[in-house]
């Protein structure tokens, strides 16, 4: 089980943002996998002390390296997550630093299209007013 505290530097065609080593690994696995099959996406990959570098198929090129870090250096104040959940739905996740406030997947918007007006009001209000506005708005 990776280190849920380690974060990987993600960069794909020049442009890097911040994954967690279980998403980061498991896109490295996914990708050392897919290199065997016959219908394989991925062109070349190399693994050395925990960093990927993989080139697709397709020219894409995603690096994936470990983010030497102070966790004192960890986002602060109010931030909004993009990401996969552990059963597979895209999510929205608002956070408070590390702090998850809220999360809602891909399911419940598309059960109830309306929860999407949720998401956009708690993120304006936390952009606007910050983390503790949205939580006391939740916890009502």
């Amino acid at each position: 089980m990776p280190d849920e505290t380690k974060i990987y530097g993600r960069t794909e065609d020049g442009i890097t943002t911040r994954v967690t080593a279980q998403k980061a690994l498991a896109e490295g696995r996914a990708a050392m996998t897919d290199r065997v099959t016959d219908r394989a996406h991925v062109r070349t990959i190399s693994r050395d002390s925990g960093r990927y570098d993989i080139t697709h198929t397709d020219g894409r090129h995603v690096v994936l390296a470990p983010v030497d870090e102070d966790p004192h250096s960890r986002p602060s104040g109010f931030r909004i997550g993009f990401d996969d959940d552990a059963h597979g739905y895209d999510s929205v996740t608002l956070f408070d630093g590390t702090e998850e406030l809220a999360v809602w997947t891909q399911q419940e918007w598309t059960e109830d299209p309306s929860v999407v007006f949720a998401i956009l009001n708690a993120a304006t209000l936390g952009f606007t007013r910050g983390p503790d506005a949205v939580q006391a708005r939740l916890l009502r």
